[in-house]
Parts: C-alpha cells; structure tokens; sequence
C-alpha cells in the first residue's frame, strides 16, 4: 500500500533537502540554457544614448496609453449615448479610427526599441557566433530600410492629404497619415542605434538579443 505523497522534513539539515529547483521545481529549474547567464552578453554602448531612446521609448508608451484610455471612454460614451440618450455621437467612430492608427504605430515603434516584435530566431542563435552576429545586422539592417521607406511614404500620404478632411471631425486626413511618419522615425531612430551598438561588438549579445 502506498504511504502517499512525501514532503521534505522542515527539520531536516539544509544538506539534506533537495535544492531549489530540483525535480522540475520553478517555470525554468530544469531549463539550464535559459537560467545560465550567457558568456558573450555586454552591456549597452553608449549608455548615455540608450538611456535617452529608452525614456523616448517610455514616452510614446504614456501617449499610446493615454489614447487607449481616451479610446475605452469614447467607445463608452457612443454606447450610452446610442441604446440611453438615443443620440448617436457619430463623430466617435471616427475619432476611434484615429487613435486606433497612433495606438498601433507608437505601439509598433516601441517593439523596435525593445525587439518585442514576433521573431523565430532559434536557428541564429543556434550558430556560431559569427554567423550569427551576421545575421543579426541583416535583421536591423532589413528594419532600417522598411522604417526609410515608411517615412518617405507615410510623408508623401501626409503632402497629398492636407486638405483632405476627416468626416466629422474637421481634421485634416493628413494627422491618420502622420502616424506612419512616426513610426517610420521612431523606427529609424531606434534601429540605426541598435546597428552602431553592435558595430562596438559585433559577435557579443546585447541584453535584448
């Protein structure tokens, strides 16, 4: 017959109980290659600089937050306002797709900064360290050119838009079309750095790799 499950005497001498983590114990215990720290990681160059872009990065965070909080409370005024008062605040909808575009970009600019954009980077960090650090400029190489040409664009769209106006609203489409111009200086901005950090050291890890 079995005793049932056993736990480890709190009695017992700190020799013989298990270690932390053992048995699978933790998210990662048993994971070693993603608990070590890693032998080539450096810290930042130019720290003064990274530090600037990271409040720059925080920034865009408090206007895209502060938009989604306008957001959530306009989507709540077009809903009381429609099925309550029966007065429909169309101008809402439009003010919606607006802040929709600047959510989306500033959103999208800060995953450049952080690297929190979906990647499948397995096999790069497979190979050998040349190889590898290649790769990795390619990848930011590929990302400042996507981000030029997102701000040549977006600022041509904006040229062609200015004395187009939003239904409703009486802006200029031009402002749905400066999110893109945003984005593709932020980008810019965020990537070209991201390049000049890794020209310092080039086959080391930056704390976001």
């Amino acid at each position: 017959m079995s005793a049932g499950p056993s736990f480890p005497d709190p009695d017992a001498p700190a020799a013989a109980r298990p270690p932390e983590g053992a048995g699978g114990e933790g998210v990662f215990g048993e994971i070693p290659e993603l608990t070590a720290p890693r032998a080539d990681l450096i810290a930042p160059p130019f720290p003064g600089l990274d530090r600037a872009l990271g409040w720059l990065a925080r920034a865009c965070m408090v206007v895209a937050g502060v938009q989604i909080v306008t957001l959530v409370l306009l989507m709540g005024w077009l809903v009381f306002g429609r099925y309550i008062l029966n007065d429909t605040p169309t101008w809402i909808e439009q003010m919606a797709i607006l802040l929709i575009a600047w959510i989306t970009f500033l959103g999208a600019a800060i995953g450049v900064r952080d690297e929190s954009h979906l990647s499948i980077d397995f096999i790069r960090e497979s190979l050998p360290p040349v190889p590898r650090a290649v790769l990795r400029v390619l990848a930011d190489v590929m990302v400042v050119i996507f981000c030029a040409l997102m701000s040549w664009q977006g600022w041509k769209l904006v040229q062609t838009n200015l004395s187009r106006e939003i239904p409703m609203l009486g802006l200029p489409e031009a402002w749905r079309y400066a999110a893109l111009v945003a984005f593709g200086v932020l980008g810019l901005i965020f990537a070209a750095v991201r390049l000049a950090q890794r020209a310092v050291a080039p086959t080391r890890s930056l704390p976001w790799d």
